[in-house]
């Protein structure tokens, strides 16, 4: 009786120990998966940027980034910007128009450590990508971003939702995307609506934002071509030097308009913004 009573103990502990065992596998084994499948949306989601083709970099936006979030921001201003290049090529500086057409791919590099070197036609999105945070469900919520003249910094908190009232001669402008970049200056990106302006384009140069200290910065003015009656585009512009452009402060963006597509009649429109 006593040996049998020994092996009941002996066995129980046994089924115990397999118990543990098992339940020690399925704890190690499941961040394992859950990481393979978070891998592959990133994968696919960073491939989707390299097409530089909007719709697909906003069927990726939809699939594999968690809504609302950093990440889901810059992803609206990688379409926006795709969209924009894509119609403004539709139009000569004479208004003659022709087919729609894809920027060019650009070229991914993947690192061992699983960082990623991005090149495309969009300069300011160019450069290295890593430490990608997803959420429960394996979607992208934000990442590390550094480009040749900085250092990594996360795009968590970087980039803001812009509220606009403009309106003005056929131009409207009511809504971007405020960009804090790793070197701490400004990118913008507004929405452009040529409601009923006629021939209507921008310059490179001889654009500023004027900072909610009062501080005017130089900007490069694009992306660069002709808009239309109809038209819509975004108008981007990248600070020379950190502005005060934060939450809850307003600036404003002086945009070099042309009232043609061939630069020769200029006229400067002052563009409000409030960083929400």
């Amino acid at each position: 009786m006593e040996k049998s009573s020994h092996r009941g103990k002996m066995n129980k502990k046994a089924i115990n120990n397999f118990g543990i065992i098992m339940i020690s596998i399925l704890v190690t084994i499941s961040p394992l998966q859950a990481n393979a499948s978070s891998s592959q949306n990133i994968d696919k989601f960073m491939q989707a940027i390299k097409s530089a083709q909007p719709l697909k970099i906003e069927s990726a936006r939809k699939k594999y980034v968690a809504a609302n979030s950093s990440a889901d921001l810059f992803s609206k201003l990688v379409v926006n910007h795709f969209n924009a290049t894509e119609y403004l090529k539709t139009l000569d500086k004479y208004g003659n128009v022709s087919p729609s057409a894809h920027d060019a791919p650009g070229s991914l590099k993947k690192s061992k450590k699983g960082n990623y070197y991005l090149d495309s036609t969009f300069d300011t999105i160019d450069g290295n990508y890593k430490n990608f945070k997803v959420n429960k469900s394996g979607k992208i919520t934000s990442f590390e971003f550094k480009n040749n003249s900085s250092e990594y910094k996360s795009i968590n908190g970087a980039l803001q939702n812009l509220t606009i009232n403009y309106e003005v001669s056929g131009t409207e402008i009511k809504s971007g995307i405020h960009w804090k970049l790793p070197n701490n200056y400004s990118f913008v990106q507004v929405n452009y609506n040529n409601k009923f302006g006629g021939l209507k384009s921008w310059s490179y140069v001889k654009g500023y934002i004027r900072d909610a200290s009062g501080i005017n910065h130089d900007v490069k003015t694009g992306p660069l071509g002709c808009t239309n009656t109809g038209g819509n585009a975004v108008i981007e512009g990248t600070t020379s030097s950190e502005a005060a452009i934060v939450k809850g402060t307003t600036s404003v963006f002086i945009i070099p308009m042309f009232a043609d597509c061939s630069g020769t009649t200029s006229n400067q429109i002052s563009v409000p913004f409030l960083v929400q």
